[in-house]
């Protein structure tokens, strides 16, 4: 809870607790007195514009406090101005603000706010606790000597099924008020304290959304099927454990508002698609991100690497990723081999004989979502070959946007990254519709990627004019591969040969588009076995235990039998 005023003499000392991940830059009291001047001034001549300011300058504290300390599911604010109070409630699929009320006409309103306000348990203000600390005396638990620390969850020992964990560094914390939240943090095993061996991520999805875990399991399980597709192991995660968990231990606690909220909007606003949201907590081995590369060569290795797994993924456990992206393509180096590894599936989806979105939210990462996708207008399937354009616009910002060593270079289509969906869908179109020749640029140290990502710039161009040309004289055109351009076969030719070094291909004979749908029943047996290991440290035996093939494996063994 924290209070936002239009008079920044009386605002809640407590508002700046919740932005100590941000240093507050020095200011001297003229500058102060401007502000409130010109404040003052908006309140007399245009007290709306006043308001939006409040409104926006509450929803920066709101920020910092779904991205920043305690994990929370939701939090509540109070503007003040002058007489006037609103309150504004934030949690990661919603945004909501009362009606104005005033202090001097309805003061008894006020006060039972604040006793109702007072009262809230700490699941009802959103503080969401569920780090299962081992028992003993809490002194315990630090390390004797540890300097102190502002990251909140250092050092933390934390129970993962039968697995005591420390927890250290932040790896990444997403900063939204919408979305999943998502914060990685960086974990040695009790034993180890200094081998930071996994990481642990905690993020809060739409409740419908496929477990992240459950699509990880099930592809490293059939992965074990056959010989033949051991090689798909070394480029995907490691899961270790898993967990769901309802935001609420007591599903009649009132203070919890969620439900509350799905029941009053699907009702009033049924478009509005309010989602429910679970706190999901995984653990996976720890991987490094692709600019800890140093070799042009090895980026292109794992470019290649990820291209294949990504398509055995698709056909053989009818499993779209669905969000390609810098972050998403990591490195896995065992012995001196580097493996490009696909990784957060967080986003990815099944294949089934009724596809619908399992979020209200278009799927990917802005910068490298496909063009179709971005169009905010129109209501586009998510299908194969977005993908595929999704790798091209990885490479390509990679090697125009970094140096070789991983450090950024330019800003080169920054405007991709901080731009709206439609402006940014403007932008690609742009790129593929100009006229004059395209010419990528790559910095000196990615120079011999400069043909791959001609070439296939070309390819994805000829889609579109494809699509075109289609839509104008109603010639025929193929949605899944973009009239036969934008395929699996075309992109490994281009990445499987690099500067005269020719590459591992493990998967060269693809199924046909698109992936045959998976069977209900596979899903359900998928997730009876995932309940089954849900809260359970895994070993390697985990993935063998009871494991049947999924998807198209264990129809193709059924029909050998």
């Amino acid at each position: 809870m924290y209070t936002t005023s239009a008079n920044k003499k009386q605002r809640s000392s407590r508002v700046n607790t919740a932005s100590t991940s941000r240093p507050t830059a020095p200011t001297d009291e003229p500058n102060s007195d401007d502000e409130n001047r010109i404040e003052a001034n908006l309140a007399k001549t245009q007290p709306n514009k006043l308001r939006k300011k409040i409104q926006l300058q509450m929803a920066g504290y709101a920020l910092e406090m779904l991205s920043s300390g305690l994990f929370r599911s939701h939090t509540i604010g109070m503007l003040v101005d002058t007489q006037q109070i609103q309150l504004g409630y934030y949690d990661h699929s919603s945004i909501l603000l009362s009606a104005p009320f005033s202090i001097d006409t309805d003061e008894i309103h006020f006060l039972e706010t604040l006793y109702h306000l007072r009262a809230l348990s700490l699941s009802g203000r959103g503080v969401v606790s569920r780090l299962k600390l081992p028992k003993g005396d809490p002194d315990d638990l630090v390390s004797p000597g540890l300097k102190p620390t502002t990251t909140l969850y250092a050092d933390a020992q934390v129970y993962f099924g039968s697995q005591l964990l420390i927890l250290g560094n932040v790896l990444y914390r997403a900063r939204s008020i919408v979305g999943r939240g998502t914060i990685v943090i960086e974990a040695a095993p009790k034993e180890q304290p200094d081998a930071w061996l996994y990481t642990a991520k905690y993020s809060f999805p739409p409740a419908t959304r496929h477990s992240e875990a459950s699509l990880i399991l099930s592809a490293l399980r059939t992965a074990k099927q056959r010989p033949e597709w051991s090689w798909v192991e070394n480029h995907l995660p490691n899961l270790k454990f898993w967990e769901d968990v309802e935001l609420t231990d007591d599903d009649d606690d009132e203070d919890f508002p969620h439900e509350r909220i799905k029941l009053f909007l699907d009702e009033h606003c049924p478009d509005f698609g309010y989602e429910k949201r679970v706190l999901r907590i995984l653990v996976q081995d720890r991987l490094e991100p692709l600019t800890s590369l140093s070799e042009e060569v090895h980026y292109a290795q794992v470019f290649c690497d990820v291209l294949q797994a990504h398509r055995w993924l698709y056909d053989h456990c009818q499993i779209l990723h669905r969000d390609i992206s810098m972050n998403n393509i990591m490195v896995r180096k065992v012995d001196g081999k580097i493996f490009g590894v696909l990784n957060d599936l967080d986003l990815a989806s099944r294949a089934t004989k009724e596809m619908s979105a399992t979020s209200k939210h278009r799927t990917g990462t802005r910068p490298f979502m496909a063009y179709e996708l971005l169009d905010p207008k129109k209501v586009v399937s998510h299908l194969y070959r977005h993908d595929l354009e999704s790798f091209f616009y990885v490479m390509l910002c990679l090697c125009c946007r970094y140096n070789l060593d991983g450090t950024r270079a330019g800003n080169e289509y920054d405007e991709w990254f901080t731009r709206s969906a439609l402006d940014v869908k403007r932008s690609k179109t742009d790129m593929f519709t100009q006229l004059e020749a395209f010419e990528p640029p790559v910095t000196p140290d990615f120079s011999a990627f400069e043909p791959l990502l001609v070439h296939i710039h070309g390819l994805i161009k000829e889609a579109l004019v494809q699509g075109l040309v289609s839509g104008i004289q109603g010639t025929p055109f193929d949605p899944e591969t973009g009239n036969n351009r934008l395929t699996y076969e075309n992109f490994l030719d281009n990445l499987k040969t690099f500067d005269n070094e020719n590459f591992t291909i493990h998967y060269l004979s693809p199924s046909p588009l698109p992936a045959q749908p998976v069977d209900e029943s596979v899903l359900e047996e998928d997730q009876r076995e995932m309940r089954a290991k849900m809260g359970k440290w895994l070993d390697e035996d985990s993935y063998l235990a009871d494991s049947k093939p999924s998807g198209k494996a264990r129809k193709g063994k059924a029909r050998n039998a």
